[in-house]
């Protein structure tokens, strides 16, 4: 869970990080921002802010993040008695509050967010959301597999380095015999392709190199 204090305090800021990391929240990475001074908010889960609601807003305006993925983000926000609170799927905590509340609050935050990693598979701009086979590109477009192409694309996805051949899939995958002469893999395969470049609009997004195939690292925002 990667977890960010926004704060103009930082004493309190690095006080508040370190006793959240004894109660090992250590599975990612936790920082403290001082003012507006960050500017990547990509792989963020947790927003905590002791900020009023004008300062928070400023800050949020600031970032640079698309809005869908700034609503994925849990917000805590640390709230003075008079503080205007924002819209309801924020969670607010009262000063003065205890640590354990805090953790009790980040605590289900975090088995969800472990939860939704183990059903999502994501590399650079792609996400696939395996219990709906639903494969989507920089949070726009999107499309939906077959049961078969899930599991080629799967299985691209977990070896990206390496790529796969079409005996790995009939053997690993499909649990066939890798030598049973059918075209079960190429075919798949090239509705696959065909789904990927008329839903997505993507040419070339799997790609053949000496026998083994691999997601377009020019395309997935990954490097070579």
């Amino acid at each position: 869970m990667n977890l960010a204090i926004i704060t103009s305090n930082m004493l309190f800021g690095e006080s508040l990080k370190t006793l959240l990391e004894n109660y090992k929240f250590r599975n990612g990475r936790s920082f403290v921002v001082k003012d507006f001074t960050l500017e990547n908010f990509e792989n963020l889960d947790v927003l905590v802010s002791d900020y009023d609601s004008t300062k928070f807003k400023e800050f949020l305006s600031n970032t640079k993040i698309q809005k869908n993925k700034l609503k994925e983000i849990e917000k805590i926000l640390i709230t003075q008695k008079r503080f205007e609170l924002l819209p309801k799927g924020n969670i607010y905590l009262k000063r003065p509050f205890r640590i354990v509340e805090l953790v009790e609050v980040l605590q289900p935050i975090f088995e969800r967010m472990k939860s939704k990693r183990e059903n999502n598979k994501v590399l650079g701009y792609i996400s696939f959301i395996i219990s709906d086979r639903k494969l989507i590109y920089k949070d726009k477009q999107a499309i939906v597999l077959t049961e078969k192409e899930s599991d080629i694309f799967v299985f691209l996805l977990n070896s990206e380095d390496r790529g796969i051949t079409k005996e790995e899939v009939m053997s690993k995958v499909w649990m066939l015999n890798p030598n049973i002469e059918t075209h079960t893999f190429e075919t798949h395969l090239y509705r696959l392709r065909k789904k990927i470049k008329e839903g997505l609009i993507l040419n070339d997004f799997i790609i053949n190199k000496g026998g083994r195939f691999y997601l377009n690292h020019e395309l997935t925002g990954q490097k070579n």
